[in-house]
C-alpha cells in the first residue's frame, strides 16, 4: 500500500526531504514507514525521527485528517494515509 509522508522544518533538513510516497506492507506501522523512508533517502532519516525504537522526544507524528490523529511508532497506517512528522 502507499503512504504519503510530509516532513517539516528541521526534520526535513535532518532527513533530506519534505515529501515522499512510500510503499509498505498492508499491516505497516509508523516505524515501517520510517524504515521505508530510510531505505529510499538514507539512514539519516531514521536518526532524524527515531531514537532506538521510539520517536525522538522532539518529534510528533500525526495522521493528516480533520482531527490530526496523533500516532506512535507502533500505530498502524492505512493505504492512502498522509503521515506528517513535526517538531514538538
Amino acid at each position: 500500500m502507499d503512504v504519503e509522508v510530509k516532513l517539516t522544518g528541521t526534520l526535513a533538513a535532518r532527513t533530506g526531504t519534505h515529501r515522499a510516497r512510500v510503499g509498505v506492507a498492508a499491516d505497516a506501522t509508523v516505524e515501517d514507514v520510517v524504515e521505508s523512508l530510510a531505505d529510499e533517502f538514507g539512514p539519516q532519516v531514521r536518526a532524524g525521527v527515531l531514537e532506538g525504537s521510539r520517536l525522538r522526544t522532539d518529534t510528533v507524528v500525526v495522521r493528516e485528517s480533520t482531527d490530526g490523529e496523533p500516532l506512535s511508532v507502533g500505530s498502524r497506517v492505512h493505504d492512502g494515509d498522509t503521515v506528517c512528522f513535526h517538531l514538538a
